[in-house]
């Protein structure tokens, strides 16, 4: 095995797989590109040396590897999860998943692009640098991260719970699923469309902005919303109890339950569907007359 890995090394680029999980090697050598996978699990490499590029995966789960020093492109996913790995040197692109969860990582430097999911769960991140484009899932829970940065789009879901976020930057889309709850977001920013359900259970958000559709469930109890800015369809039901709301601005549907028990809520303002229950228990605010009448079978505790 340590004669085939010394001819390994001494070329530049390899054009198949390379597969060196649980050997002795230390280093990489010549090496500059693989054209398939590069498996290092469980080895003790320390160092990528002259590596660039790698066409396939790139696994180095459980090794002491820091920094991955001058490679820039991995064409499909990158583990370093359980690493100590603090710097991604100069990569920019994953074309895979990249998991970076439980490891000291606290930037990602020049990465402007993640075609797959990004884990970040359990890491001291603060910032996303760069990147501008997560393909899949973005979990951020249990970090530090308080700035998305020039994050534009997020294919999959976006996990922020338990985090100390406080703005979405430039995002403009979630396709699936943002959570929120338990943090101290106080603006949505330009994020427009979310594709799943948005929770926002538990936080000071106050208005949701230019926000315009959410393809899911909107958790907004015990929040201090008081304006739903652009809003216009929610294709779940739309949770508002115990919030100080008191008008719904332009919002037409809502495919779910729409439960507004224990508002000021005085007006239903443009509001055309509710799928499923109309919950108005405890709105004093809110008069039959100002009711349309197409809703009234949808209603569930309000007294006349």
């Amino acid at each position: 095995m340590q004669d085939k890995i010394k001819e390994i090394v001494k070329q530049e680029c390899h054009e198949g797989d390379l597969d060196l999980k649980n050997t002795p090697i230390t280093s990489l050598g010549n090496l500059k590109e693989v054209g398939g996978y590069l498996n290092l699990r469980n080895t003790q490499i320390t160092s990528l040396g002259n590596l660039k590029k790698v066409g396939g995966y790139l696994w180095l789960e459980n090794t002491p590897i820091t920094s991955l020093g001058n490679l820039k492109e991995v064409g499909g996913y990158l583990d370093l999860k359980n690493t100590p790995i603090t710097s991604l040197g100069n990569l920019t692109e994953v074309g895979g998943y990249l998991n970076l969860r439980n490891t000291p990582i606290t930037s990602l430097g020049n990465l402007t692009e993640v075609g797959g999911y990004l884990d970040l769960f359990n890491t001291p991140i603060t910032s996303l640098g760069n990147l501008k484009e997560v393909g899949g899932g973005l979990y951020l829970e249990n970090t530090p991260i308080t700035s998305l940065g020039n994050l534009t789009e997020v294919g999959g879901y976006l996990n922020l719970r338990n985090t100390q976020i406080t703005s979405l930057g430039n995002l403009k889309k979630v396709r699936g699923y943002l959570n929120l709850r338990n943090t101290q977001i106080t603006s949505l920013g330009n994020l427009k469309k979310v594709g799943d359900d948005l929770y926002l259970g538990n936080t000071p958000i106050t208005s949701l902005g230019n926000l315009k559709e959410v393809g899911g469930y909107l958790d907004l109890r015990n929040t201090p919303i008081t304006s739903l800015g652009n809003l216009e369809k929610v294709g779940g039901w739309l949770d508002l109890q115990n919030t100080p709301i008191t008008s719904l601005g332009n919002l037409t549907e809502v495919g779910g339950d729409l439960d507004l028990r224990n508002t000021p809520i005085a007006s239903l303002g443009n509001l055309k569907k509710v799928g499923e229950s109309l919950d108005l228990e405890n709105t004093p605010n809110l008069s039959w007359e100002y009711i349309p009448k197409h809703l009234h079978n949808k209603i569930e505790e309000k007294k006349r």
